[in-house]
């Protein structure tokens, strides 16, 4: 007959929103082609994000194609095959890398149809044989050409991230199942915050390598196939430009070298910091007991000194290379018309000019971007180092233990011995050993205990029998299914009940009979949720003895036939000891397999044990007492002893009696109808009461108040709305504040001013010898000489802002960095102990990790190039506008349309990157929660490892649909700002043809190019 009350529970269940979401269609699959092409299937989710704060449950599950579970299990098979992550990649992904590539390729080769456009119209505007009809033709074919290229664009970095996406699945699913493989001598050498690290940064290099290694044949393609048709424009004049490019690639390949040693330098220093924040936080509590916050805040802040520096030395040489790439458009003009006026002898026309400064600006991104591919190359080859050595490290032996599936087995069978330990020697690693000429059998039923000194190896032969050790010789049989009980409590982040069910179904009765084994009833009685109580990471908020108890009910309630022990009543009292002992060992477990680790010499010496066994100091496991067969049911001391114990304990509070107080001879113990009796008594005296658990009975809705009553770990915050003005002075204000960001600016105004005056110049240099619409032919009083002197004065100048700038942002954003670390340190480190109950060390992790590593590196540099390009869009439509005058009326409603656009696209997308720091906490927490209690799931069988997996997949999906989320509305939107941005170009370039008797070509040219620019 079934269990009276019987509910499918399952610790990792996904809540009734999730389940929901889970099961619905995912949009896309319903799409039209039309909609896909276009993305109007994302709108609904657009619009929700301007209607309330989206969350989880807003976002889509990832299609069944793109989940973790199932591209990591190809993966795995691929990366077993070949060992190699680069090949695992290139077999998983190869035809959709292909078809990328080929995208990638058509996205490079269709913007150049701009400069060739650009030198057509400009030069009919200065032939003779003037035809409106083939200028028309031109500009609609250039609006053609960059309309194809923003959906082309968009496809293929669409198709690029959403590959990236499955790629990181399989990253951190590998890194995962490799974890929980971990010899015990690799354990030593990979702590906890240098796994986290790889979890975050080294994943987070690799994926970028996926992303953007197309481009490392791209942009030199681009740059080729831009310098031939240089030199269709400037004949032999090109080759000096090109001759700069080389030599700016042969100084920036210099650099590179030098980067990626102290790239390697700087990973070593952050790991080092990672580690001694993940140890410092991991024992906060031990930290704060003892008031050695300032200590360890100082330990903190000398290893993130050492890391400072090694970073100032690498965005140094960073900020060389971004000076070189910037200012190579500048030295390559110079040398290019210096050669093409002064030696060549050649005229500048407007049509030459102004053709090859749009090839300039177009060749100016891929020079700088190959600065920016270069450093994420160096960082990924690092990174694949790092974790291509972390899946070379040694793991667990597989043939360690031998199960009842060893063909030996049924020898032992026969003998009835489900343990069994012949001729063995143990180490922690290949070289050491600890444990020798290891003799063991154990029998079904039997109760082994192991005692002996501290730190004589009565673990370490625990471990032995899990397989948790290198095996020199000899054998191990286990033959049955085991639990585990850890010298140091291993506790989930979830409720008591929760811990106990550890996944397996709630059977009340059989959960009831746990509970009052290991004499946990009353202590959940004083939980304030009962066992809906959240205990919270490492137990926080439950003593030690709780802890212990709460691991051993979960050991009980397995339906193991094994049980390893090691020590789960040394934190608690007598009393206390006295009814596990009774109740669970001599009751519930009473035909288990036991092998008890304990100090505890009333247990050592009982009759109740069959075994006793010690450690020597030479490693040997030595018998110390043995008796035929294990009785059926006695408590722990002689009746008289123990009830006179109970008695005085629970009638006299003022009496404090101990074990050793109420040992008896052997010659006074009880029959076995006296010991009934004192159970009885025993039972009596003892407050613990059946069926007083709270959340027993109750219904749903009250259940669900009391796991909220319990809740001890609170919900990741996150702002709503917009960026608070106080973020963006924080940061101001770590910056160093108005004296630094005025440097900045101006740095970044005169720049932009010398760029532009630069090219002013160049257009009234091509208009010296320039035909004006009316057929008259200027005349200047400048030479070239002249003419290229002021030039290249403007163009240093501007390469020298660009150093300015740079440099300035270089050294204020570590400066910013170091004060924004020491302050999240320092609020931390003083931070009451209930903080830390409440968040879980995951998220701690995930600030000190990628958080950091944002703040350090990628800030910076961002706001760099968002000044970059705000101050030369603003400067190109500025120059746009003022030479098109009243026509640039027409740009108004294009502009009302990008403001439309960037405010129904703002609110979305910051509330998906909101909810992406958010959901990698979560994955972080599962990480440093199995990585710490690896060794129980390994003891607890495949099924508890599968779960695991299972759960580390499931919330590697929850992280990744977010960023799915946002890929799909940041490709929304870029696909529709690009196409506005044609129909700018289309303005301007159709108002530039109209006021073609009002403007000389070298304006018209000016114009052309800069709005070119801005589009590009």
């Amino acid at each position: 007959m079934p269990p009276k009350s019987v509910a499918k529970y399952s610790t990792f269940a996904l809540d009734a929103g999730h389940a929901a979401a889970a099961m619905g269609p995912h949009p896309l699959a319903a799409a039209s082609w039309v909609s896909r092409i276009g993305l109007s299937w994302v709108t609904p989710l657009m619009r929700l994000g301007q209607e309330k704060q989206l969350d989880m449950d807003d976002v889509w599950p990832l299609r069944r194609e793109h989940q973790a579970e199932v591209v990591a299990t190809g993966f795995a098979h691929l990366y077993g095959v070949s060992r190699s992550i680069p090949r695992a990649f290139f077999a998983m992904f190869g035809w959709r890398f292909a078809l990328t590539g080929v995208l990638f390729l058509a996205a490079t080769l269709v913007p150049l149809f701009g400069p060739v456009a650009l030198n057509h119209v400009v030069s009919e505007l200065t032939s003779t044989t003037f035809s409106l009809q083939d200028i028309s033709i031109w500009v609609g074919l250039l609006f053609g050409t960059q309309v194809l290229d923003a959906f082309i664009n968009n496809y293929a970095n669409f198709e690029s991230e959403l590959m990236a996406i499955e790629f990181v699945g399989c990253l951190k699913s590998l890194l995962y199942e490799k974890t929980m493989r971990l010899s015990a001598q690799a354990r030593m050498e990979k702590s906890t915050g240098d796994i986290t690290n790889m979890y975050t940064s080294d994943c987070d290099s690799l994926l970028s390598a996926a992303y953007f290694v197309h481009q490392l044949w791209l942009l030199p393609l681009q740059i080729l196939i831009i310098s031939i048709m240089l030199f269709n424009v400037l004949n032999v004049a090109a080759f000096a430009g090109i001759g700069v490019i080389v030599l700016m690639l042969v100084l920036n390949q210099f650099v590179s070298k030098r980067m990626f040693g102290l790239q390697r330098v700087y990973r070593t220093s952050k790991d080092d910091r990672m580690k001694k924040v993940t140890e410092v936080f991991k024992a906060i509590n031990i930290v704060k007991f003892n008031a050695w916050e300032e200590k360890f805040t100082e330990r903190i802040e000398e290893a993130r000194a050492k890391e400072l520096k090694d970073l100032l030395w690498y965005s140094i040489y960073t900020s060389m290379s971004i000076v070189l790439m910037w200012g190579m458009p500048v030295f390559i003009s110079m040398a290019s018309f210096g050669m093409y006026s002064v030696v060549l002898k050649r005229e500048l026309t407007p049509a030459t000019v102004f053709t090859s400064i749009a090839l300039f600006q177009m060749v100016q991104g891929p020079l700088r971007f190959i600065t920016y591919i270069i450093t994420m190359m160096i960082q990924s080859k690092v990174a694949l180092e790092r974790v291509s050595e972390f899946m070379k490290m040694s793991e667990i032996q597989t043939d360690n233990v031998l199960t009842i599936d060893a063909p030996c087995a049924a020898e032992y069978i026969k003998k009835d011995v489900v343990v069994a330990v012949e001729n063995a020697s143990f180490g922690w690693d290949s070289e050491s050993t600890v444990l020798r000429d290891v003799n063991l059998h154990v029998k079904t039923g039997d109760f082994l205990v192991v005692h002996g000194t501290v730190g004589c190896g009565k673990s370490s032969l625990c471990s032995a029998l899990l397989g948790e050790m290198v095996k020199h010789d000899g054998s191990v049989y286990v033959g049955g299914r085991v639990a585990y009980c850890s010298q140091q409590a291993w506790i989930q982040n979830m409720t008591v009940r929760d811990n106990i069910l550890f996944g397996q179904p709630y059977n009340r009765r059989k959960y009831e009979k746990v509970l009052d084994a290991c004499a946990l009833t009353k202590d959940l009685q004083s939980l304030p949720a009962g066992d809906q109580t959240e205990i919270g990471e490492r137990g926080v908020n439950v003593s030690g003895g709780q802890k212990a108890r709460i691991a051993l009910a979960r050991a009980c309630y397995s339906d193991a036939s094994v049980f390893i022990l090691d020590s789960p009543l040394s934190a608690v009292d007598a009393i206390v000891q006295n009814e596990i002992f009774t109740k669970c060992f001599l009751g519930l477990l009473r035909k288990k397999t036991i092998i008890l680790v304990t100090h505890n010499p009333e247990i050592i010496t009982s009759p109740h044990i069959t075994h006793a066994v010690t450690i020597d100091d030479g490693g040997r496991v030595v018998e110390t007492h043995q008796i035929q067969s294990r009785p059926t049911y006695e408590p722990l001391v002689s009746p008289l002893a123990a009830h006179a114990y109970v008695k005085r304990t629970f009638e006299d509070d003022s009496a404090a009696v101990g074990v050793a107080d109420i040992v008896v001879s052997a010659s006074d113990m009880p029959t076995y109808d006296e010991m009934a009796e004192l159970n009885k008594e025993m039972l009596l005296a003892s407050p613990f009461k059946e069926d007083k658990v709270k959340t027993f009975g109750l219904s749903e809705a009250e259940t669900k108040e009391a796991t909220a009553k319990g809740k001890l770990i609170e919900e990741e915050s996150r702002s709503e709305g917009r960026v608070g003005i106080h973020v963006f002075a924080a940061y101001y204000r770590a910056v160093g504040g108005f004296p630094v960001v005025a440097i900045i600016v101006m740095s970044q105004v005169l720049w932009q001013i010398l760029q532009v005056s630069s090219d002013f110049w160049l257009g009234s240099w091509s208009g010296d010898h320039a035909p004006k619409t009316n057929a008259t032919t200027t005349t200047t009083e400048y030479t070239t000489s002249y003419r290229l002197g002021i030039y290249s004065v403007l163009g240093l100048a501007s390469a020298f802002m660009v150093m300015v700038r740079t440099l300035m942002i270089t050294v204020y954003g570590i400066r910013a960095a170091k004060y924004l670390f020491d302050r999240m340190t320092n609020a931390l480190m003083h931070a009451p102990m209930r903080f830390f109950d409440a968040n879980p060390i995951g998220r701690i992790l995930t600030r000190y990790g990628s958080d950091v590593s944002t703040v350090d590196a990628n800030i910076p540099f961002t706001f760099g190039t968002l000044f970059a390009n705000l101050f030369s869009i603003g400067a190109s439509a500025m120059t746009a506008a003022a030479v098109i005058q009243w026509k640039g009326f027409f740009l108004i409603p294009v502009v009302y349309l990008y403001a439309k656009l960037g405010g129904f696209y703002i609110q979305p997308a910051r509330e998906l990157q909101r909810l992406i720091k958010t959901s990698q906490a979560p994955v972080l927490n599962h990480l440093s929660e199995s990585v710490d209690g690896g060794a129980v799931l390994r003891a607890f069988g495949r099924d508890q490892q599968k779960r695991f997996s299972s759960t580390n997949y499931h919330k590697i999906d929850e992280a990744n649909k977010v960023w799915y989320a946002q890929l799909c509305v940041g490709q929304w939107f870029s696909l529709r700002i690009q196409i506005l941005g044609s129909l700018l170009v289309l303005v301007v370039t159709t108002s530039l043809v109209l006021l073609r008797n009002e403007l000389s070509p070298a304006v018209i040219g000016l114009a052309f190019s800069r709005c070119l620019v801005s589009k590009l």
